[in-house]
C-alpha cells in the first residue's frame, strides 16, 4: 500500500486551516474542518487531536471526530497513547490498545467505545511539541484493521502540517496582541503627555519630558491659582505602566492640593501621607513650590530629588538647592524636615531636572548643573519657555544626549514690559 501525497492536496489543507483560523479566529474551528479529512483518507472509523496544555501538565482532546466524542478529555501528558508518543516525540502504530499497558482504558470505560488498532503521531514542529494526532480503528469493509507503516507515515505528514499551521497561528496571535499592546502603549503614552501642561502663557514656567521608553515615571506640572503659581516636578522609581499610574496620582494629588492653596511643605507631607496609606511598593523624589508672580517669591521644598539650581541672569554664581528629606512614600516626615526654601527669581531662572538632563553628554562629557548653567546663559530669551525650548533643541540636534527619563522645569519671574535691562 502506498500514496501518493501530493495527490492529497496537502497545501489546500494548510491554506484551508489557516483561511478558517482568520475567518473565525479560532484555531479549533480550522481544527474541526481539517481533521475528518485526515481520518477520511486513512479509513479510521475515528479520531482525535489532543493539545499540550502545560499549566495543567495534560493533554486535552480540543477536537473528536467518530461515535463517541471525547472532547475536553484530560490525559495526563505522560499517560496513554497519545501521551507516549507526545513526550517521546515520534510515531507509533498500536494493532490492539487494549493489551498495551500505555492504553488510557478510562476513555473507553466513560464511553462505551472500543479502541483497538491505533495509529499515533506528536504534532510537532521544531521548536515545539503543541500535542498528538491519534486515528483510530482502521476500517476494512466492514472489519477493523490494521494501520500500515504508510498510514503511520501519512499521519506523520500531515501532523506536520497541523504542526506548521499551529505554528502560523500562535505567530498570528502574537503579532495581534502585540499591536493591540503597542496601540494601547500608544494610547498610554499620549495620556500621559496631555497630563503635562503647556507653558505658561505669560512666562512664568514652562517643562518638558523625554521619556527613555514609551512611558515614563518623570513628571512636572505647574498652575496659577490667583497671583501665585503652584509647580512640581518628580520622578517616580521604576519605569513602565506602574510608575506612570504613580506619576499620574501624583499629578492629580498636587493639583488638588494646590487649588485648596496648601503649602509646599503641606503638599509634600499630605501627599507622602497618602502613598504610605495605600502601602504602595513605588517611592516618589519629588520637589514643589509657590511662586508669587508679582514679587518674584518663592517657598521650596526638595523632597529626595536631585538638586536644583538658581541661575541668576546678571552674576555668574548660582545657588543649588539640595535634598532635604527622604522621597515620598517611604516613611512619616517629620515636619521640621519640610521646613521651605526662600528666595526670589526676579532676574533668576530656577532649573528642575531630573537624571537624564544633569547626566546628559555633550561631546562625551556629562553636562552636569554647571553645565546647566552655562547652555542657560548662552540661550536667548528671558522666558521659561524660551530657556526650556533652547535646552529640548539641543537634544532634537544631537548635540546633547542622553540614555534616561529626561525632564526639566523652569520657573521664573519674567521682566515687565517697560522693566530695565
Amino acid at each position: 500500500m502506498s500514496y501518493d501525497i501530493p495527490t492529497l492536496n496537502h497545501l489546500d489543507l494548510l491554506s484551508g486551516l489557516m483561511r478558517r483560523f482568520a475567518e473565525t479566529g479560532d484555531a479549533v474551528a480550522g481544527l474541526q474542518w481539517a481533521l475528518p479529512y485526515v481520518l477520511e483518507t486513512l479509513s479510521a472509523e475515528a479520531g482525535s487531536l489532543f493539545l499540550h496544555r502545560p499549566d495543567e501538565a495534560v493533554l486535552e482532546c480540543a477536537v473528536c471526530v467518530g461515535p463517541v466524542d471525547v472532547t475536553g478529555l484530560k490525559v495526563p501528558q505522560d499517560k496513554g497513547l497519545v501521551g507516549r508518543a507526545f513526550t517521546e516525540g515520534k510515531g507509533e502504530l498500536v494493532a490492539d490498545a487494549t493489551k498495551d499497558k500505555a492504553h488510557y482504558k478510562a476513555a473507553d470505560s466513560g464511553s462505551g467505545f472500543q479502541t483497538l488498532s491505533t495509529a499515533t503521531a506528536p504534532v510537532k514542529s521544531k521548536e515545539k511539541t503543541f500535542g498528538a494526532i491519534q486515528a483510530i480503528n482502521r476500517r476494512d469493509g466492514d472489519e477493523i484493521g490494521n494501520f500500515a507503516p504508510e498510514d503511520l507515515q501519512l499521519l506523520e505528514a500531515l501532523a506536520e502540517i497541523l504542526a506548521l499551521a499551529l505554528s502560523n497561528v500562535e505567530l498570528t496571535q502574537q503579532a495581534i496582541s502585540d499591536q493591540l499592546l503597542q496601540r494601547d502603549l500608544a494610547q498610554a503614552e499620549e495620556a500621559q503627555a496631555s497630563l503635562m501642561p503647556t507653558p505658561d502663557k505669560e512666562g512664568f514656567a514652562a517643562g518638558h519630558v523625554i521619556p527613555a521608553r514609551q512611558l515614563s515615571g518623570d513628571f512636572f506640572d505647574h498652575m496659577r491659582v490667583g497671583n501665585r503659581l503652584a509647580f512640581c516636578q518628580g520622578d517616580v522609581a521604576g519605569k513602565g505602566i506602574t510608575a506612570s499610574l504613580m506619576m499620574a496620582r501624583s499629578i492629580a494629588l498636587f493639583r488638588r492640593l494646590a487649588r485648596q492653596e496648601f503649602s509646599a511643605a503641606d503638599m509634600a507631607d499630605t501627599i507622602n501621607y497618602e502613598f504610605l496609606d495605600v502601602a504602595s511598593d513605588k517611592f516618589v523624589t519629588f520637589a514643589v513650590g509657590w511662586l508669587d508672580c508679582e514679587t518674584g517669591a518663592v517657598e521650596f521644598v526638595n523632597c529626595g530629588h536631585g538638586a536644583a539650581v538658581i541661575i541668576p541672569m546678571d552674576a555668574d554664581e548660582v545657588t543649588t538647592i539640595e535634598s532635604q528629606t527622604i522621597p515620598l512614600g517611604l516613611a512619616p516626615y517629620d515636619k521640621a524636615e519640610l521646613s521651605p526654601h526662600h528666595f526670589n527669581l526676579t532676574r533668576a531662572h530656577l532649573f528642575l531636572t531630573t537624571d537624564g538632563i544633569t547626566e546628559a553628554e555633550f561631546k562625551g562629557r556629562e553636562i552636569g548643573l554647571g553645565g546647566l548653567a552655562s547652555l542657560s546663559r548662552r540661550l536667548g530669551g528671558d522666558s521659561a519657555q524660551d530657556k526650556v525650548s533652547g535646552i529640548m533643541s539641543l537634544f532634537e540636534t544631537g548635540k546633547l544626549t542622553t540614555h534616561d527619563d529626561a525632564t526639566i522645569l523652569v520657573v521664573t519671574k519674567p521682566e515687565a514690559k517697560g522693566e530695565a535691562a
